[in-house]
């Protein structure tokens, strides 16, 4: 959990009306130190340059083959200090070297880049001081609870949603939502395919054990389906409001937690879709290791790539990084 007096040491940013708003918010903050594990793509330095162009990062370290990043540097005209360009004779290399620099505190934020997902998964996941890793999304679309900000998870990281992962899937997103949006008691539905405990359903069950939990400054309910969750018509017409426990959460969540990894994933590339033609933003960060760590898909508009760069630069200054503060 987040340490209360630290973050009360950060100037207070402003709440975002809308998820691009984190781009002008995090440019009024300190800039960050990025390190791109793997910083030998184009669009990676386009997407950093970009960053630093918005006040958002100061220093930019690239790590990779010294003769891919020369190249990379020169077709984007990205300049570099030569100090924060650190060469490795391989992948694994690239990973560990990494690592290093975000176990020495060198740098703020971490963003993936040009390595392949297991080798620098092997590496960096000792590093976690949560018991699960998680990817929150922070979005908004303008056919989804009239468009105004909210968190999904887990679209891309955990894989089996065991009771214990739901629950931490609970605490971290709903920390994202007090942290970034400003949510103080984040209302969290824990989403499934039915409002009614069924047998057969076993998603239904998970979610009402959940509910019968006390979380810390956050408001739990389920199960409800996503119209339900997002849609106070919905919500009163179908009569959920008057379920004990529903009428804090059903219509106006905050959070939606996904019983898995499939429907997760469905519905963060239906907002993705949705993003293209102007519908929708979001952005994504990975939460429980010492600092934010970016896993960005090269489908990712330009838009979702800098805003995901933006949030974990806020993440980063608003979360105290001592080895307690995620635990």
């Amino acid at each position: 959990m987040p340490d209360e007096a630290a973050i009360d040491r950060v100037p207070a940013v402003e709440k975002p009306e809308a998820i691009t708003d984190l781009i002008e918010i995090a440019g009024t903050l300190e800039p960050s130190t990025v390190v791109v594990i793997g910083g030998d793509r184009i669009e990676d330095l386009q997407l950093v340059e970009s960053a630093r162009d918005h006040g958002i990062v100061d220093r930019i370290i690239l790590v990779g083959q010294s003769g891919s990043i020369a190249e990379s540097l020169e077709a984007s005209g990205l300049e570099i200090d030569s100090d924060d360009m650190i060469p490795a004779d391989s992948p694994e290399d690239v990973a560990q070297i990494a690592v290093d620099l975000i176990k020495d505190g060198r740098v703020d934020i971490a963003l993936k880049g040009n390595i392949s997902t297991p080798i620098i998964n092997r590496r960096i996941l000792p590093l976690a001081r949560r018991r699960t890793v998680s990817l929150a999304t922070v979005f908004d679309a303008a056919p989804i609870s009239g468009g105004r900000p909210m968190v999904m998870t887990d679209a891309g990281v955990t894989v089996d949603c065991t009771p214990d992962r739901m629950v931490d899937l609970v605490n971290n997103s709903a920390e994202v939502a007090r942290v970034i949006l400003q949510i103080a008691r984040p209302r969290v539905a824990i989403l499934s395919a039915n409002e009614k405990q069924i047998p057969s359903l076993r998603s239904t069950g998970m979610a009402a054990a959940l509910t019968r939990m006390e979380f810390e400054d956050t408001i739990v309910y389920g199960p409800l389906s996503f119209d339900l969750a997002t849609d106070p018509v919905s919500a009163s017409l179908k009569g959920v409001e008057s379920m004990p426990g529903a009428s804090d959460v059903a219509g106006k969540a905050d959070v939606l937690v996904c019983p898995g990894i499939d429907s997760a994933n469905i519905l963060y590339k239906s907002i993705s879709a949705m993003n293209k033609y102007g519908l929708a933003s979001l952005a994504s960060i990975t939460v429980g290791f010492p600092i934010p760590y970016i896993i960005l898909s090269r489908a990712d508009s330009v838009e979702t790539r800098l805003v995901s760069i933006a949030m974990s630069s806020i993440y980063a200054q608003r979360v105290n990084q001592s080895p307690g503060a995620q635990e």
